[in-house]
């Protein structure tokens, strides 16, 4: 056995595909299917079963897949902290924020970054709240921010800013000469809301269940920026973040309103995983974003 086998069965395990890691690993398939036929003899042991081109872990595969993700999570803190001895000259930042963070707020905070510490290769991935959870766990991710807290242990959460949800409406929309809206009255209306997993749909629906409200016409869409295209077309009406549509309200593409009874205010986290080494380039990212979060308070 050597460490070469192990970091293999991991993707194989990982990705549920001889075929997907043999890709990310840039190693032929046969190539792939020999270390880990060399693993199960090393083990006397079955690792994974084939069902069909997906593959699993048996118990005993599970048992080893533990074991690496340990062993692969310590090697990579070693490297940060042996990268950390050159200071911010190089490495990776991988980082992850939920879809109103990640498009609207993040990348300008990013750019700050760059410039400060142009070696640093950055990565940014966007998606909802509680996956971008789950990469900080897997050590897929080495900070995020998240648009609701993570309830998992293992995920640390503080908090960073404060964040107004906003009703908004087409500018042709019969309400378009009220100020404010009464909560109630959404219940005739299409409400646009985005996927379970949402931050922002999180806070709305948390708000609705404590006023005893359940809106009974919600169409779902996928994103945000695919929300506010269909208030504008008359779709429907819908709440978002005030800072992803400040360029529409500001061109007079969309309208905001009050809306009375509900208290659309939100906060926006920071997390990394609770026992991970935190490099140089982590603290300072955190550290660029909270000093940017003061400002915008």
């Amino acid at each position: 056995m050597n460490m070469n086998q192990l970091i293999i069965f991991h993707e194989v395990a990982r990705l549920e595909s001889f075929t997907r890691a043999s890709e990310q690993l840039c190693l032929t398939q046969p190539g792939i299917s020999k270390h880990i036929k060399q693993l199960e003899d090393y083990y006397n042991t079955r690792l994974f079963d084939r069902l069909g081109k997906k593959v699993v872990v048996t118990q005993a595969g599970a048992v080893l897949f533990k074991a690496t993700e340990e062993i692969i999570g310590l090697l990579k803190a070693t490297k940060e902290r042996i990268d950390d001895i050159k200071g911010l000259k190089g490495g990776k930042l991988k980082v992850g924020a939920s879809f109103t963070l990640g498009i609207y707020i993040i990348p300008e905070l990013l750019n700050r970054f760059r410039q400060e510490y142009p070696d640093v290769e950055l990565s940014l991935d966007i998606s909802m709240s509680h996956e971008i959870s789950k990469k900080l766990i897997t050590n897929d991710l080495d900070i995020g921010f998240l648009g609701a807290p993570s309830d998992d242990e293992r995920v640390l959460t503080k908090e960073l800013l404060s964040d107004q949800l906003v009703l908004i409406v087409a500018p042709h929309h019969k309400w378009k000469n009220r100020k404010k809206i009464h909560v109630t009255e959404l219940l005739n209306e299409p409400f646009l809301m985005s996927r379970q997993g949402s931050g922002t749909r999180t806070t709305i629906e948390t708000q609705l269940k404590q006023n005893n409200i359940q809106f009974g016409k919600v169409i779902e869409f996928g994103n945000t920026e695919a929300i506010k295209k269909a208030v504008i077309t008359g779709i429907g009406v819908s709440i978002l973040s005030i800072h992803a549509v400040e360029n529409e309200v500001r061109s007079g593409l969309l309208k905001t309103l009050i809306l009375a009874d509900l208290q659309l205010k939100r906060t926006f986290y920071l997390a990394y995983h609770a026992n991970k080494y935190l490099s140089y380039a982590t603290r300072a990212l955190i550290d660029l974003v909270q000093q940017g979060a003061k400002q915008n308070s």
